[in-house]
């Protein structure tokens, strides 16, 4: 009984970090993109293909070491792995707070990308290893999207405060210092139980991982999320990269600072999917997951339509937010999907493979898109976009068709319940 009852206090503990470095994470990232895409558009005046192709360097980078991050994970330390990612990201912010060169910005990207790749799969592995159930993940994974998306409101408020009275390039080191300092003070807060370090040689492991890696993205339902997260990836670039670019074509108001424009923006996304969350979140689980995504990339194609399209600035704003808001959902119910089909052995690699799709699609998209966007337009660049969401939508359906009950991802898992832990 003692054991047990210890165990409990252990999956409440790891939890309460599990979201709060969440909530940190989305803080600080996000302020950081509302922040960096107004000064590139705003003080650097970068064109529309180099806008582009900071995000094409950035999703290169990841393409290249998501998967030797994600075995890192697996092989040596998730809990390491974790806390790179977030000291090495915030440096990366810091340096696009003081980059004020095209070249000087893409090695900011490239840096941010190294980062980001190390927390990428680690940080869900490592939870779901040391809580050991799949269900208490499911019930933990829309509670912390709630708490990211409200620290999100938080953050780009009081960064776009603090933009409009320092500057932007003050507020981005700022964002960075603190992502740093979360990072170390993880090393001290952020326990590791659950990890089974592997005793073979890491070339042999390395082999072995993204072997397994290979399986298990072959899994019908898997395979199907790998073209949805390809698509979605070469629609988002554009959407990511441009849309401020879109609406100052359309015209900002002269009555309001533009960093608080676009902070208010985000904002109002991150209420509409704390909104969605709430009212839905418990419902966001097992082949549920599959309807839920066709929705909210039916959704957010219509969005990305009136942000492209729409001469009014009003419209295109309110279709920026709308797609903005369900694209949040949306990466949380991916990681869900994901989730059910891994093992305790490989969660890390196959989360780093769905990752690779996503990069994938952006380095295509950027490029085509970026291109399209230089030489006719960014509207014909968004609108494209638009409709490889819509298409997206129509893949994912047959993930319902194809979705079967995942083997037990761990031997340890535990205590299987569907009850919620307490935040």
């Amino acid at each position: 009984m003692t054991a047990d009852r210890n165990f409990e206090v252990h999956r409440r503990v790891v939890t309460r970090l599990f979201v709060w470095s969440g909530l940190i994470w989305r803080l600080c990232t996000l302020s950081y993109w509302t922040l960096l895409f107004v000064r590139v558009v705003v003080d650097v005046n970068l064109s529309p293909i180099e806008l582009v192709l900071l995000g094409t360097a950035k999703e290169v980078t990841i393409l290249f070491v998501e998967i030797p991050t994600g075995v890192v994970a697996d092989l040596v330390s998730r809990r390491l792995s974790v806390i790179v990612g977030f000291v090495v990201c915030g440096v990366a912010i810091v340096g696009a707070g003081l980059a004020d060169t095209f070249s000087l910005l893409i090695l900011t990207q490239i840096l941010w990308a190294f980062g980001s790749t190390f927390r990428s799969g680690a940080e869900i592995a490592w939870f779901t290893d040391e809580v050991a159930s799949v269900d208490l993940v499911d019930s933990a994974l829309p509670r912390r999207a709630r708490y990211e998306s409200a620290g999100s409101i938080f953050g780009v408020m009081v960064s776009a405060l603090f933009a409009s009275v320092v500057g932007l390039s003050i507020a981005l080191v700022a964002v960075g210092t603190l992502l740093i300092g979360w990072g170390i003070g993880l090393t001290i807060r952020m326990p590791e139980t659950g990890f089974i370090r592997q005793d073979k040689s890491t070339r042999t492991r390395v082999v072995e991982l993204f072997g397994e890696g290979l399986r298990a993205s072959r899994r019908p339902a898997l395979r199907v999320l790998l073209i949805v997260t390809v698509l979605t990836g070469f629609a988002s670039e554009a959407v990511d990269r441009l849309n401020v670019a879109r609406l100052d074509q359309i015209g900002f108001p002269e009555t309001i600072d533009v960093a608080l424009l676009i902070g208010g923006v985000v904002v109002a996304q991150s209420i509409g999917s704390i909104l969605i969350l709430l009212i839905f979140g418990d419902r966001l689980v097992g082949p549920r997951l599959v309807y839920a995504l066709v929705v909210l990339y039916v959704v957010t194609g219509l969005g990305v339509v009136l942000l492209a399209q729409a001469d009014a600035f009003v419209v295109a704003l309110v279709g920026l937010i709308t797609a903005g808001m369900v694209r949040d959902v949306a990466r949380t119910v991916s990681v869900g999907w994901t989730n059910h089909f891994t093992d305790q052995s490989n969660r890390a690699t196959v989360h780093s493979f769905v990752g690779q799709a996503m990069s994938l699609g952006e380095i295509s998209g950027g490029l085509l898109l970026g291109f399209i966007a230089q030489r006719v337009g960014l509207s014909a660049a968004i609108t494209i976009s638009a409709a490889v969401y819509l298409t997206a939508a129509g893949v994912a359906i047959l993930g319902r068709s194809r979705w079967s009950t995942p083997r037990d991802t761990n031997e340890k898992l535990i205590n299987r319940t569907n009850s919620s832990i307490r935040i």
